[in-house]
């Protein structure tokens, strides 16, 4: 049996349609210290949102952490929950993992031995926004595909380069499912809802909380510029390549070209379009990548220059300076 034939066996497991008079499915929270709330809401809430409006309990669920009695979000509200130990395989089926802030650069064991445990004994396990740093440090993403948060996409990289890390708002890779957080774990229950109940609960449950259409897996996360602001196509096409290039900056000259445009133009629509040259932008985005680099991860000021395509330390050090106002140095030590 191929790899796609048993992911596609695995993911009908726990995703398949479920009739009138099925127990409900069953999940379990893992908060990690430092989860985002936003992401847990969006997690917890289309379940809650299941059950209400088809006024039968479809779903139930219980909330796990690291601690003996409560974890603290990174808004510092704290949310009750039990130990993750305590997680007994046979009363679940599904796993969330929910984090945020610290997981990119702390380890929690507790949590990585209860994936791997959960994992071996069948259940199916999602993370949620920087839940995939967590899995990747417990060895469950080698060789699959997976994504992050767009934010924490560079750091990501720089630690797992054996997983195949997408911009999708979730992917599903036969039982382990990622996801960018925020309300991109909303459209991921909502999928989920759907394979169980039908499209039309899924619909019903993402109007009610305003969300419009139910977006699909393999939307990208950020459309920087993106987004609704720019509605030309050279200078969304022009973004795409300098994010694409952040560690072997290409020239203006030869972005132009290979847009099939005049430099003079690209150097117009720029500046209509993002307030400033494509090379002004391309420094910003290379600099953006360096402050998260130095924050979310442990490579030196001389490693994080090199991977953002600065040719001298010297260099690097003086354009950092002029974009935040402090040295690299002294802003990964006051982060």
């Amino acid at each position: 049996m191929s790899r796609d034939e048993i992911a596609g066996r695995e993911i009908a497991d726990f995703a398949a349609a479920r009739t009138i008079g099925s127990a409900p499915f069953r999940l379990a929270i893992i908060l990690v210290p430092g989860f985002a709330l936003m992401s847990f809401a969006s997690a917890i809430e289309p379940a809650r949102a299941a059950n209400r409006m088809s006024g039968r309990k479809l779903y139930q669920w219980a909330l796990f952490g690291t601690g003996a009695e409560s974890v603290e979000s990174n808004s510092g509200i704290e949310v009750a929950a039990r130990p993750v130990g305590e997680i007994d395989p046979a009363d679940f089926d599904m796993v969330i993992i929910c984090a945020a802030s610290h997981a990119e650069t702390k380890r929690f064991m507790t949590v990585e031995a209860a994936a791997r445990r959960l994992h071996r004994a069948g259940l199916a396990l999602a993370a949620v926004s920087t839940g995939s740093f967590v899995l990747a440090r417990a060895g469950l993403l080698t060789g699959r595909r997976c994504t992050v948060h767009w934010d924490y996409a560079d750091s990501f990289r720089e630690a797992f380069p054996e997983v195949d890390l997408l911009n999708d708002l979730f992917v599903v890779d036969g039982r382990i499912l990622t996801c960018a957080g925020a309300t991109a774990a909303l459209d991921m229950m909502l999928e989920l809802i759907q394979c169980h109940h039908g499209r039309e609960l899924a619909r019903q449950i993402a109007d009610q909380f305003l969300h419009g259409g139910i977006r699909g897996a393999t939307e990208g996360q950020r459309q920087v510029l993106l987004g609704a602001a720019v509605r030309n196509t050279v200078v969304q096409r022009a973004v795409q390549r300098m994010e694409a290039t952040v560690e072997e900056p290409v020239s203006p000259a030869r972005l132009a070209h290979e847009l099939g445009v005049s430099q003079r133009q690209l150097e117009r629509l720029s500046k209509r379009y993002l307030g400033c040259t494509p090379a002004k932008f391309h420094a910003q985005l290379r600099l953006q990548r360096a402050r998260r680099m130095l924050r979310q991860t442990e490579l030196s000021v001389a490693e994080i220059a090199i991977a953002c395509g600065f040719v001298s330390l010297s260099h690097f050090a003086k354009a950092y300076r002029r974009q935040f106002s402090v040295s690299p140095r002294q802003d990964r030590q006051a982060a």
